[in-house]
């Protein structure tokens, strides 16, 4: 025999079965009407999981808020077309994300009132950085020379010829 062969010969028996690989789990298996089954079968808590998933949407806007306050700094407070459509930004998308709140929370049998409520309340929030920064750039009518074209004339008392 060459050094570069197999003897078959000298492995094991077909009828002794091989070593359960590292973390298998013999119990996961489970014998139904004498087959056996890939997948445990396991009860299924629907409405927690509704819940949860509830929640990581609600607090998606979180994660925005962070990047949009930097996000206005950074574009400093004049009125260029960077600052403008980081504005804009800043109203068009939560107001979309709240139109289409109805639309994906659609989940029967679980209370998300309060995750619902969350996810507005977040949007309101980046509403809130956008009106801040519309302030900052001076676009915000506050001060009383803003309102001038709404006070009424002064009335003249007399006329004087010169």
């Amino acid at each position: 025999m060459s050094s570069w062969s197999i003897d078959y010969t000298s492995i094991n028996s077909p009828l002794k079965k091989p070593a359960n690989p590292v973390g298998f789990e013999p119990s996961a298996l489970q014998h139904r009407n004498g087959t056996k089954s890939v997948r445990p079968v396991t009860s299924h808590d629907d409405v927690a999981l509704k819940i949860k998933r509830a929640w990581d949407v609600a607090m998606g806007p979180a994660k925005t808020i962070p990047m949009n306050a930097i996000m206005i700094y950074m574009s400093g407070n004049g009125v260029q077309i960077f600052s403008v459509m980081i504005t804009v930004m800043l109203f068009i998308t939560p107001i979309k994300a709240i139109m289409s709140l109805g639309q994906r929370s659609k989940q029967p049998g679980a209370d998300l009132l309060v995750s619902k409520l969350t996810f507005i309340g977040l949007h309101l929030l980046t509403i809130c950085l956008g009106v801040y920064k519309i302030n900052a750039m001076g676009l915000l009518p506050t001060t009383t020379s803003d309102m001038l074209a709404f006070l009424p004339h002064k009335h003249v008392q007399e006329y004087a010829a010169l």
